[in-house]
């Protein structure tokens, strides 16, 4: 979309200089000019005097349009009044054309909403607009005053041929000087033109103007005015824009207003006045310069439009080459029309086929491990219309897949015509598997809230039941045969008190006092207690990759970790088979961490049992055996150190446990 518009105002530092250096010329021009170039012959200000005026009020900013006012009153009168010597009639003469600018420029900035005049087709039409209108009030109003005051005072005034000279004059001399600050460019298809070629034709067109206008029937061919001006005109204007028009413009003006002062030219047929010729080379040039306007300035606004949406493309085409998510596009007939580098590298990942465009996106879903007739209903229904998005799994079902989600769109021109669908893909596989862990990670911290109370409650519970067998059995003479049952209420709650302190592990309501220490170390140290625990069958084999980073934790929970997770691996290998025990560095985002890797060969566990093996009281096994906290305990324990738990199992290949702890810097 376009920019708001905002006032109209010449660059900064520019229009202090370009309102002196147009006073400046509206005086010479109304001084030498004025005698030549009159619209009538009582007039004092020349026709060129209104458009310079007018040129001067509307480039000046705001902070100088008082002073730019001033100084066209004061070159305008300065001007009239050498060359005529009338004083009074030059001053009113002068305070009517700045009145008349200031009309021009307050009608323009509304009309145009404070557009540049040369902004576009519409801004320069509505300058022609303005000067039409507002040439009116003040031309009236001074018609009135010299009614009133005599015709003596303007003798021969026509209130006509004063209204044109303004309005010509502004038309065609007021664009020629705002040209310069025009923000429009030349047409952007055409190649940028060199100072040669500009060079090349102002040396030509000043030969053929100088033909038709200054040299006329001293030649063998002498040039028609309109073939020496309009072809070099044209030319100038789609190679160099409204610049490059008004410059040859005002080459134009000045040679036809040269010649025309001379006596020579084809305006010097129209008799000896100089009054009448004049009147006759200002209307040519006017007819000429004004409308003509146009073309160069709907030729630059063209090219802007043009390069504005080129760049707006530009932007768009990177913004999709760059994008992470995969956007692919087919016509009505189903053929692949664009597709950005992420969906083509995604698409040749999973399916071997290296789409191109101009392939028909049948042909591209054949080797697809996806339904490719589902996926063309898809298709075909975006080209019907509609607006979706679908989820799919991609890959091979015996493995982890893939999780997509496609968002199918119709694809309209610029009339609302359908031409064709696209489709924007993105993996959420990891999005979809931190959303799972975090919402395991809340479930588990309220079920650990839940536990950590009731072992407080039960631990409180057993510590009553231990004192009051211990009482009971020291008031019992030791030959007492109950002494031995009151021993085995002690001993089972005991064993629920270690209970408790598993479930206040894992409810992190424990006590922990970590340390740095070498994991490696740690395991190398433990494992050799754990032969005995595993058995004869089970094949235990520590692989520790030194050096290792120091990690914080605390020894005697981690030792515990190992344990439970050995113990684990035993069970889960009835008839034995191999259990591999590996330390190695695991690169994080907060530097060298460590991973404790524990795989079996095991019978593995299917993705339901995967899911809540990390719950309290959750086990696989055969009532007693198992009270369900060695994995929920091990879960306790590696997030209160600050680590992660990650497991991979396949129902008859075994499962493998990491634990992965973080440098000891970042604790």
């Amino acid at each position: 979309m376009d920019r708001p518009p905002r006032p109209f105002q010449a660059p900064e530092g520019v229009p202090l200089g370009a309102t002196i250096a147009l006073a400046c010329l509206l005086l010479v021009v109304t001084w030498l000019a004025g005698p030549v170039l009159r619209h009538m012959p009582s007039a004092v200000i020349p026709w060129p005097a209104h458009g310079i005026a007018l040129a001067i009020v509307l480039t000046a900013s705001n902070r100088n349009r008082a002073g730019a006012v001033i100084s066209v009153m004061v070159a305008a009168a300065l001007g009239a009044g050498l060359h005529s010597g009338d004083w009074p009639r030059s001053i009113a003469a002068a305070a009517q054309l700045t009145g008349q600018s200031l009309l021009v420029t307050w009608a323009h900035q509304a009309l145009s909403r404070g557009r540049h005049p040369l902004r576009g087709t519409l801004s320069y039409a509505w300058l022609g607009v303005a000067v039409l209108l507002a040439t009116i009030p003040t031309n009236l109003l001074a018609s009135l005053i010299i009614r009133m005051i005599g015709p003596e005072f303007v003798p021969g005034f026509s209130f006509s041929r004063w209204w044109v000279a303004a309005v010509t004059s502004m038309a065609a001399i007021t664009p020629m000087l705002l040209a310069p600050t025009a923000p429009v460019h030349p047409d952007a298809r055409i190649a940028h033109p060199s100072m040669m070629e500009f060079t090349v034709l102002a040396v030509f067109y000043t030969a053929a103007l100088s033909n038709a206008f200054l040299l006329i029937g001293s030649s063998i061919l002498s040039l028609p005015a309109a073939v020496a001006t309009i072809p070099f005109l044209v030319w100038a204007g789609l190679r160099f824009g409204v610049r490059g028009y008004a410059l040859f413009t005002l080459l134009f003006l000045t040679v036809t207003v040269t010649s025309t002062f001379f006596d020579v030219g084809p305006f010097a047929v129209f008799g000896t006045d100089p009054l009448v010729r004049a009147q006759r080379a200002w209307i040519y040039v006017a007819a000429l310069a004004g409308p003509a306007m146009i073309f160069p300035i709907a030729l630059a606004e063209r090219g802007w439009a043009e390069a504005r949406a080129r760049g707006a493309f530009a932007q768009l085409s990177a913004i999709i080459e760059s994008s992470s998510d995969l956007i692919a596009a087919v016509d009505k007939e189903m053929v692949v029309i664009a597709a950005n580098p992420a969906w083509i590298s995604e698409f040749s990942r999973i399916s071997g086929t290296q789409v191109r465009s101009g392939m028909r996106m049948q042909d591209a879903l054949t080797d697809l491990p996806i339904d490719s007739e589902d996926s063309m209903i898809n298709w075909r229904r975006a080209l019907g219309g509609d607006r979706f998005t679908v989820t799919r799994m991609v890959g091979d079902p015996e493995r982890a897949r893939d999780e997509y989600e496609i968002a199918y769109s119709p694809v309209r021109d610029a009339q609302g015509e359908l031409v064709g669908a696209s489709q924007v893909v993105r993996n959420v596989t990891t999005r979809r598997k931190q959303e799972s862990a975090d919402a395991e990670s809340r479930r588990l911290e309220a079920i650990g809230r839940l536990a950590g109370g009731v072992a407080h409650d039960f631990n409180n519970l057993m510590t009553a039941v231990i004192g009051y067998a211990g009482i009971v059995a020291d008031s019992m003479e030791s030959t007492d045969p109950r002494r031995a049952d009151l021993v085995e209420v002690e001993r089972a709650a005991s064993r629920a008190g270690e209970l408790t302190q598993q479930l206040l592990t894992f409810a992190r309501r424990r006590v922990v006092e970590p340390r740095t220490v070498d994991i490696g170390e740690l395991v190398r140290g433990f494992t050799r207690l754990l032969a005995p625990l595993l058995g004869s069958s089970v094949r235990l084999a520590v692989k520790i990759h030194d050096p290792l980073p120091p990690a914080r934790v605390d020894p005697l929970q981690f030792e515990q970790v190992l344990m439970n997770l050995a113990v684990n691996a035993r069970d889960a290998m009835p008839y034995g088979g191999d259990l591999t025990v590996t330390v190695a560095t695991n690169p994080m985002a907060s530097g060298e961490g460590v991973r404790l890797s524990v795989r079996d060969t095991g019978t593995g566990m299917p993705p339901e049992v995967v899911s809540r093996i990390w719950e309290p009281f959750y086990t696989t096994k055969p009532l007693g055996q198992g009270t369900g906290l060695g994995l929920a305990t091990v879960h306790g324990i590696v997030h209160q150190a600050g680590g992660e738990l990650a497991v991979e199992s396949t129902v008859g290949v075994g499962t493998t446990f990491h634990v992965i702890l973080p440098p000891a810097a970042a604790m």
